[in-house]
This record gives C-alpha cells, structure tokens and sequence, in this order.
C-alpha cells in the first residue's frame, strides 16, 4: 500500500477547511512544501471511513480557483473569494462484505453555509454507487498534468487480482484508461472534491 505526501497535503487543505466555516484557512509554509511523488493507489480496507468534502460554489463546478494567500511568519492564509459559499462533509463506513472484501455504506451529510450546518439526507455528489458485485475498491491518486486532469479514480473489482490491470491502464492513459469492463469499474472523482479515507487508529473527528 502506497501513498503520496503530496495529496496527503492536498486531503489535509480540504480538511481544515471542513472544519471551518469561514471563508479562510490556515497552512503551515512547512507543510505546504511541494512534493515530486510519483501516481500512487490506496486499497479500502473492512473498519475505515471516508471523509468527503464538495466545495459549494456560485459557478456549479467543485474547483476553487479563486484562492488569495497571505504569509505572516510560517503560517500561509488562504482566503476564498465570493464563488465560494459553502462546503458539504459527507461520510462512509467501509465495512466487510457477505462474501468477502468490503461494502462502502453513506453514513451521513451536513452542509455548512454562513456559519450555520444543516444535515442531508443524501451526498450531493453520489461518488461510490457501485454495483452489487464490487467487493474490492481502490483509491487511486494522480499527478496532475494540467488543470484539465482528474485527481483521483474509483476503481472497484469483483475480484482484487482485477484492480492491479485496471490500475495500470490508468496510470498508462488517465485520459482513455478509466473505464468500465465486465468486472471492474472505474470511474473519476471530480476535481475540487476531496476523498480522506481514514483508519480506526486516525485522529478522527
């Protein structure tokens, strides 16, 4: 199991801003460091949970682009500008499945809007609908190329042998190599929207 430190910089932005309801956060300039790791994947394991934060913007997209920053001492202040009304926080359980590997199942949604979070009976964005034979999912991270790439793929498999072709077809072509077969299923996160998988020992909030 592998990891990058870069999306795990870019996962722990979008955390601090779920735990926010201002419009601005703060990084540390340490943490904040570019990285050079290359695609990595992370396989869901029986136990965790997934953390989902959507951005809510004007414009209908995910993608905040409108980000001022402010450095004072070791300490970056990013502010959002007006596109930006709010975020949702959506969770999942990860848990083993009747016939082995896992099921992903919502557990709840809440969107903070103006210093007030209301609870939602569904995600705004339904990411892992996936069908009934998905017993195994892997979270697969990418460098992006250019603004137009996608961040990270959900790819789903009957069987784990399957994810590792699926995968490699990815990483190969992130453009044509998500797609659907008979017994794999890949589909994309969209961009701005970020994925936290986090396990039982985690500092969960």
């Amino acid at each position: 199991m592998r990891r990058s430190g870069t999306w795990a910089l870019c996962l722990c932005f979008l955390t601090l801003l779920s735990g926010c309801a201002a419009k601005r956060t703060r990084v540390t300039a340490e943490a904040s460091a570019p990285h050079a790791d290359p695609t990595t994947y992370i396989d869901l394991e029986p136990g965790w949970r997934l953390r989902v934060v959507t951005p809510i913007l004007k414009s209908g997209s995910f993608q905040v682009t409108s980000l001022r920053q402010e450095t004072t001492g070791n300490t970056i202040s990013l502010s959002a500008g007006d596109d930006f009304l709010g975020y949702e926080t959506a969770y999942y359980a990860v848990k083993a499945g009747p016939e082995g590997g896992i099921q992903i199942i919502f557990r709840s949604a809440e969107i903070t809007k103006e210093n007030a979070t209301e609870y939602q009976a569904r995600p705004l964005v339904r990411l892992f609908d996936l069908p009934g034979w998905a017993r195994f999912v892997r979270l697969i991270y990418l460098t992006r190329a250019s603004e137009a790439d996608h961040d990270m793929a959900i790819v789903a498999a009957s069987e784990k042998e399957f994810l590792e072709p699926a995968t490699r077809r990815v990483q190969a072509d992130p453009i044509a190599g998500c797609e659907t077969e008979r017994r794999t299923r890949c589909s994309w996160v969209p961009a701005g929207i970020s994925v936290r998988p986090e396990k039982p020992n985690d500092n969960i909030q």
